[in-house]
């Protein structure tokens, strides 16, 4: 069943004078579409440095692979799978934009925090602070664009949002991988008081400073018209309308198969962003500083791609958007497999583009079918659960790529544990996702039935 919300953001409604009719969403609205992406923006920069100052951490302070995956996995994933649900529940409850503001400062002052340390357990501490401000992030901001868009737009802004934040976070990459050559070859332009420092200090610093700008961002950002039945508790609703374990017990099926199937999908979607800056400069000797810029333009590239590929697709094909993700996932594990053979670093980055643009692809089409799993008002908590799941992903991937590596011989070993790990999950995503398909329906078809006759 193709997701309603997806079917108008790529073809004409068929009532096209209603379709006129509708409400069209106001300048405010957009304007906090702005502020949602660059908000995404600097959380997706403040989590990749970490990624691109991991050989200069390993040289500085003695970390092992080992520790370099718990810092990008396990730190990362346990306490935002930890903080995820009662960051959704409050954001339902309190509001959404309060706690958004909440996590852009926590992020910013943990990453701060982390510049300063001198130890593999003080370098935890900041990445549990950067995953517990980022925990919300998912399910507040896609909670939000329904908020602020009309259903005839909602899939419009979805695509929007998706597509700028990931073109945001390769240039993004790209920037700090610029400051990081910069701060390399300029240790002699640097302020007297700054002399001495390591350039992953001095970067770390760097992405932290503009958090008070974005906390005003994020200050002036419209909260959007919640709709009215949220709080509904007269005793003839309908009890998955009312609260969210029965709502999650009903559809117990639809959310644990998608639950598994975005684990699986985000473990080798950011194999790649993880690992690169290690994995190129033992297979091919080139400086670690260089990564980044190539990185983040590879990453740039995907998401062009990825984002027109799916409308194309849902346009040729008028297939759902369950099928044509499912699709987008299957070939991605073809480029994958081949990873361990490339013979030059530009190789491996086309390697990852093709692989990124597929996964792209299919992860543009999710965040509208998780949109319509759950009824509004239970939204943020719905997505925080699934969002649990790519917190996971991100603590699986880098651990496991770590052991597989060290088990290894020769300069290909992480190149080599990447597809080892990458293949098997992108193909279980795809049978993933067709297991899914019926019980999705069945729960899109029971919260439509529960919306009022003017919201369904």
């Amino acid at each position: 069943m193709e997701s309603a919300s997806l079917a108008i953001a790529i073809s004409p409604a068929d009532d096209e004078p209603a379709a006129i009719a509708a409400p069209k969403a106001p300048a405010s609205a957009w304007y906090g579409l702005f502020v949602l992406v660059m908000a995404t923006l600097f959380a997706y920069v403040d989590r990749q440095i970490l990624n691109l100052v991991a050989p200069s951490l390993q040289a500085s302070l003695g970390i092992t692979d080992l520790q370099i995956g718990m810092l990008q996995g396990l730190g990362m994933a346990i306490f935002a799978s930890v903080a995820s649900y009662p960051l959704g529940w409050l954001a339902d409850r309190f509001g959404r934009r309060l706690l958004l503001a909440i996590g852009v400062a926590c992020w910013s002052l943990a990453t701060g925090f982390t510049a300063f340390q001198n130890s593999f357990g003080g370098l935890f501490m900041g990445t549990i602070g950067i995953a517990v401000g980022e925990a919300g992030l998912a399910p507040i901001v896609y909670a939000m664009i329904p908020d602020l868009f009309p259903e005839r737009q909602r899939s419009t802004a979805n695509f929007i949002f998706y597509g700028a934040s990931l073109l945001g976070a390769g240039a993004g990459m790209a920037l700090a991988g610029a400051l990081l050559q910069w701060l390399a070859g300029s240790q002699h332009d640097v302020p007297a008081w700054l002399a001495g420092i390591d350039t992953w200090r001095m970067a770390m610093m760097a992405v932290a400073l503009p958090g008070p700008l974005f906390l005003l961002l994020v200050a002036t950002m419209p909260l959007g018209k919640r709709l009215p039945f949220q709080r509904q508790e007269s005793a003839s609703a309908d009890p998955t309308m009312v609260a969210f374990l029965p709502y999650a017990k009903r559809h117990r099926r639809a959310l644990a198969l998608f639950f598994c199937m975005i684990l699986a999908m985000n473990v080798p979607l950011t194999a790649s962003l993880t690992w690169f800056p290690l994995a190129l400069p033992r297979a091919f000797g080139i400086d670690p500083s260089a990564i980044g810029v190539a990185l983040g333009s590879a990453i740039a590239v995907a998401t062009l791609i990825g984002v027109i590929l799916p409308a194309i697709a849902l346009k040729l094909w008028r297939g759902s958007a369950l099928t044509t993700a499912q699709a987008f996932i299957a070939l991605a594990a073809v480029p994958a497999a081949v990873l361990p053979f490339v013979t030059s670093p530009f190789q491996a980055y086309a390697v990852a583009t093709i692989v990124g643009a597929m996964g792209v692809a299919a992860s543009a089409l999710i965040p509208g079918l998780l949109q319509d799993l759950a009824p509004p008002h239970l939204r943020a908590r719905a997505l925080a659960i699934l969002s649990i799941a790519a917190a996971l992903a991100l603590a699986a991937s880098p651990m496991a790529i770590g052991i597989i590596s060290s088990q290894i011989v020769g300069p290909r070993s992480i190149l080599q544990a990447i597809t080892i790990v990458s293949v098997p999950c992108l193909v279980a995503a795809a049978i993933l996702m067709a297991f899914a398909k019926r019980p999705y329906a069945a729960t899109v078809r029971a919260n439509q039935s529960q919306l009022p006759e003017d919201q369904a």
